[in-house]
């Protein structure tokens, strides 16, 4: 087994990716693990009150499980940006693509599962320490944090919420900052700030038992496009008779959420589109035209428009990055 801080790996043969880690928490040192020849799929960091991980893998060669380890009164944001992961507390959870859950644990330490698949994950932990001054300024997670003394519980869903474009935007801005040894703990902290605010207002109370028919719509909705957003067939009505569901009926299962189904797809094309820029030396115009967009003037509004800088410029500031 290899184990950081505060996570331990059921298998290190299997955190290991020839690609260039590329995740939010891409600026931080690459662990020291072996094999040093090889990229590692993960970066992590922690402080007196906080802790980062993050996890990003194209593709595992076998199933992986996690332990993670704090002390027995913590609360943490996982956020599920690719396929399913199951959490295991008393119970098993599982949690959807583009999913952020809210938990707290009062145990030592939990496991956190992955299939041998794409995976990728950000889990942001909190010392339960400084909760009360959490709920003093965030008045809506007063009732969340209640309990009966006597209650003898191992951990509490305190909430869940779509990953949305505004905490994408959020979650966007790690991708600007730079290691710096001694400041770097209190750049992060004074991210969390703006993240929790965001959360903590937003969070709905919900199980993630609850089966009702639009939320697993939705949920299945989101899987097939992510599979298939690369076709230009897909769209509105293809999702739909994939589904075999009305195209109203679909519509009904992507209302209040931050996409249309239609969004949903130049969504996902955005996002293969940035990762390419990113990591390959491919046109723009062929990148763009490999995603099925209209033409690259179109490309390029959309993508200016989503990540407020436009593709040559987005290259640009990348190579610069990786210059120093």
């Amino acid at each position: 087994m290899f184990k950081t801080s505060f996570v331990q790996f059921s298998d290190d043969h299997v955190i290991y990716n020839s690609r260039r880690f590329d995740g939010y928490l891409a600026f931080l040192p690459e662990p020291v693990s072996p094999p040093l020849e090889t990229h590692v799929s993960y970066r992590y960091f922690s402080g007196k009150d906080f802790c980062w991980f993050e996890f990003k893998d194209t593709h595992l060669p076998s199933n992986l499980s996690m332990q993670i380890t704090a002390s027995d009164n913590y609360l943490w944001l996982l956020i599920n940006m690719r396929t399913g992961i199951s959490l295991t507390l008393d119970n098993m959870y599982r949690i959807p693509t583009d999913m952020l859950l809210c938990y707290q644990t009062l145990i030592d330490d939990y496991l956190i599962s992955l299939g041998n698949n794409s995976s990728w994950f950000l889990l942001l932990g909190i010392d339960g320490r400084i909760l009360q001054e959490l709920t003093t300024e965030y008045a809506q997670l007063k009732p969340l944090f209640a309990t009966d003394t006597e209650e003898d519980v191992s951990h509490r869903i305190i909430g869940t919420m779509n990953l949305h474009a505004k905490l994408k935007r959020i979650l966007d801005g790690l991708q600007q900052m730079e290691f710096r040894p001694f400041s770097t703990y209190y750049q992060l902290a004074n991210w969390n700030i703006r993240f929790f605010r965001h959360v903590f207002q937003e969070m709905e109370p919900e199980s993630l038992d609850r089966t009702d028919h639009e939320i697993e719509l939705y949920h299945k909705a989101m899987a097939y496009i992510r599979e298939n957003f690369y076709d230009d067939q897909t769209n509105m009505e293809t999702v739909a008779h994939a589904l075999y569901v009305s195209e109203s009926t679909l519509k009904r299962a992507f209302k209040d959420k931050p996409f249309t189904v239609t969004e949903q797809i130049i969504e996902f094309r955005l996002q293969a589109a940035r990762e390419s820029i990113r990591n390959s030396d491919k046109s723009i115009a062929k990148i763009a035209s490999s995603l099925n967009f209209a033409c690259p003037k179109n490309f390029k509004r959309l993508f200016t428009k989503r990540f407020m800088i436009s593709p040559v410029q987005y290259r640009s500031s990348m190579r610069l990055k990786r210059l120093f």
